[in-house]
């Protein structure tokens, strides 16, 4: 099964761009921006580096390095679906002797959130006493 790869907005201008230019070879960067309703610089700065790199994707950011890989991230999605699996510490602890990687909780939570998942953590709710259980046993009868 293929994975599709989300297509943000920009990039769909940019690909309506590029598609204006080859199907319209004598459209100016006015036209077309006025034609997919951007701008003219926008137009140019992607048509140019369209015909440079003939890519249309942003160029790598800055950044730290992720510390979880596509496999790591598999096994953290599994491992929230465990029932032993009560918290994103737990997670990250279970990752941890699974695969030897290092990660905190919140590392855990900010990997599910942007897989469109949302970890809870259990309420404690506490046990019954021994007279709120006769008291209910008093008024069901």
């Amino acid at each position: 099964m293929v994975k599709q790869q989300h297509i943000t907005h920009a990039q769909e201008l940019r690909l309506q761009a590029v598609h204006c230019k080859q199907h319209n070879q004598s459209w100016s960067a006015s036209k077309i921006g006025k034609h997919i309703g951007c701008n003219r610089m926008f137009v140019s700065r992607w048509l140019t580096r369209h015909q440079q790199t003939g890519d249309i994707n942003d160029k790598p950011r800055s950044g730290r390095p992720q510390i979880a890989d596509a496999a790591a991230e598999n096994y953290i999605l599994m491992a929230a679906q465990l029932p032993e699996c009560t918290s994103a510490a737990d997670i990250a602890a279970k990752t941890q002797q699974a695969l030897g990687l290092k990660l905190s909780g919140s590392t855990v939570t900010r990997l599910l959130k942007r897989k469109g998942l949302q970890h809870l953590t259990a309420k404690v709710v506490p046990m019954l006493t021994v007279k709120q259980k006769l008291a209910r046993v008093k008024f069901a009868k």
